[in-house]
């Protein structure tokens, strides 16, 4: 116990704020750098984009209400199958896509 009163009482109370200046502006300087990669990932993001070639984006119609309600026909497709689909193209074009028909392939 008397190494570590002997060791604090040689540093004065000047080197003492000094050293604690430096440790705050190394953690402040870390900080801003971790935050400039992070703002940096938006820009990843929109290159992706741009480097993907451009397709003209499917639009998705609204089902009208009797559709809905009718009877399903021998070679129509299962609703959740239909729900899936549409959710994959709102997850991969974003919600203001349109899918224009979904039929089954032959």
């Amino acid at each position: 116990m008397t190494f570590f009163i002997a060791a604090a009482s040689d540093i004065g109370i000047g080197e003492a704020l000094g050293n604690m200046v430096v440790g705050l502006g190394v953690v402040f300087l870390a900080l801003v750098f971790l935050s400039g990669i992070i703002s940096l990932f938006k820009l990843i993001g929109k290159a992706d984009h741009k480097a993907a070639p451009a397709q003209a984006k499917p639009a998705v119609k609204a089902a009208p209400a009797a559709a809905a309600v009718a009877a399903p026909k021998e070679d129509s497709i299962d609703g959740a199958v239909v729900a899936a689909i549409l959710a994959a193209v709102a997850q991969k074009c974003g919600p203001n896509a349109r899918v224009v028909s979904i039929e089954k392939a032959k």
